[in-house]
């Protein structure tokens, strides 16, 4: 039985690399990882940098700041400066929106003619008219049923005599908002 060799080529075209296109492929691999290394080394570099100029204004930053002890002599003009910053603060942090609301939202026919608020006390203090007793009292309870206000107190009343009607001019005191 002769042996006969069977040859199964199935890309017959196909040719083995060259030496040549070999040493192009090793040089290509060679040259894009040295431009990888210069470009990794570059962002090293840059990073390294912008943390000692971090670190430079930093040191600016703190020998140029002020220190923070006071100063020795105190200065009136300055002080008032303070106090009232402070007091305007005070008052810008009240919440104004529920005192408004709670005093809104009693329901009667009870009309307020001077809501005086003092946000130092954390008070306020009305000044209202309603048409009869039943009526100032029912507002004097519902603002004392209102959680946002405390220490609701009917200060006093006087029946207008003058006026069509007679009305009651009365005025009441609450406390509201946290207590200092």
């Amino acid at each position: 039985m002769s042996s006969v060799r069977l040859n199964l080529e199935f890309a017959p075209q196909a040719r083995n690399a060259s030496l040549p296109a070999l040493a192009l492929f090793a040089f290509s691999v060679l040259w894009f990882s040295a431009i990888a290394l210069y470009a990794a080394k570059a962002v090293y570099e840059n990073s390294r940098r912008q943390q000692d100029l971090s670190a430079l204004e930093g040191a600016r930053y703190v020998a140029l700041s002020p220190p923070l002890t006071r100063p020795t002599r105190s200065d009136p003009a300055e002080l008032a400066r303070v106090q009232f910053v402070r007091l305007t603060s005070r008052n810008l942090a009240a919440p104004w929106a529920d005192l408004l609301s709670a005093l809104e939202t009693a329901p009667s026919n009870v009309a307020l003619l001077s809501v005086e608020p003092s946000a130092a006390k954390r008070t306020v203090s009305l000044i209202a008219e309603a048409a009869g007793p039943v009526e100032m009292i029912k507002y004097l309870q519902a603002l004392q049923s209102d959680p946002r206000l405390s220490n609701v107190v009917l200060v006093s009343h006087q029946v207008q005599l003058q006026a069509p009607g007679t009305p009651i001019r009365f005025q009441l005191r609450a406390a509201w908002g946290e207590s200092p």
